[in-house]
């Protein structure tokens, strides 16, 4: 950029806007997948903050389809442990996992609900990624898989939207 042009002030928003890509760069860096957690629960305001994020979101046609349901239950995560292909044998280790769902009523032009949900589901996916390296969180994605024969039970205690995927958190071991 030519400072030349530039006044004391434009030349300091620049030098900002710089600082906040350095950040951001640091705290992609930052993000990695983990499948091993403490015992120690994750505090409310921080599951709050992740939940928050959420709505900030952007989605296909601003639809804001895609909602979030944090399961912090023992039984619930043993069981979703048991239903989700890839989070058999650690899932329920960890504090929480919030589950990412798309409202399939939201998505109605042609075959799009094969695959919009999912592209909207991973835009809240990255974003609960960079969320949670900020507030010192492990965490995973675990993918939308659940096993056939587990889809109807699943739907009765989980609901009936599609599920893009969950989102696992907790303390690092």
């Amino acid at each position: 950029m030519d400072e030349s042009i530039l006044d004391q002030y434009q030349i300091r928003y620049a030098a900002h806007q710089e600082r906040k890509k350095k950040v951001l760069i640091e705290i992609m860096k930052q993000r990695h997948s983990d499948r091993m957690f403490s015992d120690i629960p994750v505090e409310q305001e921080k599951i709050d903050e992740l939940v928050k994020v959420v709505n900030l979101c952007p989605s296909s046609c601003d639809r804001k389809a895609v909602s979030v349901q944090v399961i912090s239950d023992r039984d619930k995560k043993s069981l979703l442990g048991g239903i989700l292909v890839g989070g058999v044998g650690w899932i329920h280790r960890a504090s929480s996992i919030i589950l990412i769902q798309a409202d399939p009523i939201a998505y109605k032009a042609g075959n799009e609900i094969d695959f919009m949900p999912y592209l909207d589901g991973g835009v809240v996916i990255e974003q609960l990624y960079l969320m949670a390296s900020t507030l010192g969180l492990s965490c995973c994605f675990v993918n939308p898989n659940i096993r056939e024969i587990n889809i109807d039970h699943y739907r009765k205690v989980f609901g009936n939207n599609i599920l893009c995927g969950a989102f696992v958190v907790g303390y690092k071991l």
